[in-house]
């Protein structure tokens, strides 16, 4: 499947103009109730750390809350367009800010209604630095928001912000009375305007979901949905085959021509190393760049991933997204170059650690296994160490505590650099180990450019720059492997999204 090829800020651009109400809910294009209960049951690679959408980045947690919250606008999931949804129109009323007229009719899983203070609430929530919300990168230019009157609200960014549409996509809209009375429980106890409420989460087990029927779109032909928490790979493909599970996620590729459907698309996870450049060993730029020779990028695709991946271009991007670096190839597999880097470096077998985690993205612990070889065959003294996911994520999030290495995955659903600088690269990035005062200027400079051009000659900077003075080690880009039982009719959208509403049983 290949990317939309257009180029985001320019449509975003485009489209400053009011943007007309949609007929369908924030889900899709929903289908008509069905003569009778249509129930779906979904294997997820893990349970969900909270229910919580704006702080976790967790993405077993996404596949359960894209369903039950709603945001003010929405993307396409073919065509990657920006829609409205709980915002009917909005436009820039100023340099630094955007104005969103909300939808009437619309009433939360509680019997609420939408309202302006909830919007407000929601966004100056998730920006609280109090909060240490995990996608706060995702809305980094954004100030305050304020109402205007109970239908209106104002929304002000740091700087003239191109991609303040798009960041709505991923700002999630909270019941500010549900959430202040429910305290410490909000993880467990989410109430969203979304298709889909909370009906039972049976923990360690599954989490089950309700169409809501008071949502203000079109009703969803599935009436319930069933998350199951199933690790092993090969469980969830006897699920699959056995009509246990209607759709799993992160299948192997090894099981494609045993499931009864596979649906496969490009991915928006890239496989990484984080390498520790302000602390430790790897402050050492020869040592950070050995480690990028070290990989044998070719093998992981053929032998690891069957071809359903494809080798990273030296950066955390792909065609198609705004700020990704033609102009650079993944660093070529050469040991010897990389023991020549070690020698220069001095190094002498000083312990490197490399922290990884088991069962959340496909093939974690095996990609994470044959990296530790392909530095131990080079000369690396690598330790490696599984942690919880609970674990791993305080360790990614938590810049004091990282070690020299560390696995982990990067999506992008914003398909533009400044969420994958933003986070991983700048020094006050959720996810960053790399400090530049001069790489932070330029991705702030870039982040409020309206000149697409201009902002696409500094992103490519900043990739050159983290490319000479290695930020990470890129590895592969993964393709999307879903298992899909007879009776369902779904195709993956381009975003990566699992939307109820647009999933027809037979």
């Amino acid at each position: 499947m290949s990317r939309t090829k257009w180029s985001i800020p320019l449509a975003l651009v485009i489209v400053l103009a009011l943007a007309a109400g949609a007929l369908s809910g924030c889900g899709g294009k929903a289908q008509e109730s069905a003569a009778k209960p249509a129930s779906i049951t979904i294997a997820l690679q893990g349970e969900p750390t909270t229910l919580d959408p704006q702080y976790a980045d967790d993405g077993n947690m996404h596949p359960v809350t894209e369903n039950v919250f709603e945001t003010l606008l929405q993307l396409d999931g073919k065509t990657l367009q920006v829609k409205s949804c709980l915002a009917t129109a909005y436009q820039r009323t100023g340099e630094n800010t955007w104005r969103f007229t909300l939808r009437q009719g619309v009433t939360f899983h509680n019997g609420d209604p939408l309202t302006a203070e909830d919007v407000v609430f929601s966004v100056n929530r998730i920006i609280d630095p109090a909060y240490k919300s995990q996608v706060v990168g995702n809305v980094a230019t954004i100030v305050k928001a304020v109402k205007v009157n109970d239908k209106t609200v104002d929304i002000l960014t740091t700087g003239p912000d191109p991609l303040l549409p798009m960041r709505m996509t991923l700002l999630h809209i909270m019941n500010q009375k549900a959430v202040t009375a429910a305290g410490d429980k909000v993880v467990t106890t989410p109430v969203g305007t979304g298709p889909y409420k909370l009906n039972q989460w049976n923990r360690g087990v599954s989490l089950t979901l309700d169409a809501f029927p008071d949502y203000w779109g079109a009703k969803p032909s599935i009436t319930a949905a069933t998350y199951r928490f199933i690790q092993e790979d090969a469980t969830r493909l006897a699920a699959v085959k056995a009509g246990e599970v209607d759709l799993s996620v992160n299948m192997l590729p090894e099981y494609t021509k045993e499931l009864p459907q596979v649906k496969s698309g490009d991915g928006l996870e890239f496989y990484f190393i984080r390498l520790s450049q302000f602390k430790g060993i790897m402050k050492d730029p020869r040592i950070r760049l050995a480690a990028c020779y070290a990989i044998d990028k070719d093998s992981l695709v053929k032998n690891l991933f069957q071809g359903y991946a494809a080798a990273a271009q030296g950066q955390l991007l792909k065609p198609g997204y705004v700020g990704f670096n033609k102009e650079l190839k993944p660093y070529p597999y050469d040991p010897e170059k990389a023991k020549a880097l070690l020698k220069e470096a001095e190094y002498n077998g000083e312990k490197i650690q490399l922290v990884s985690e088991r069962g959340r993205w496909l093939k974690d612990t095996e990609i994470s296994e044959a990296v530790a070889d392909m530095l131990r065959s080079v000369g690396f003294n690598v330790q490696l160490t599984f942690l919880s996911f609970q674990e791993w994520l305080a360790t990614l999030f938590d810049a004091t505590r990282a070690p020299d290495m560390q696995f982990s995955s990067h999506s992008n659903p914003m398909f533009d650099a400044d969420r994958t600088f933003t986070s991983c690269l700048a020094s006050t990035g959720t996810q960053s180990t790399y400090h530049d005062p001069v790489l932070d200027d330029l991705i702030t400079q870039a982040r409020t450019e309206l000149d697409p051009a201009k902002r696409q000659a500094t992103y490519e900077k900043i990739g050159k720059t983290a490319y000479d003075d290695p930020a990470w080690i890129s590895l592969v880009n993964v393709k999307d492997i879903y298992g899909l039982s007879t009776r369902v009719n779904w195709e993956p959208r381009q975003d990566g999204r699992i939307i109820l509403s647009e999933i027809i049983l037979k």
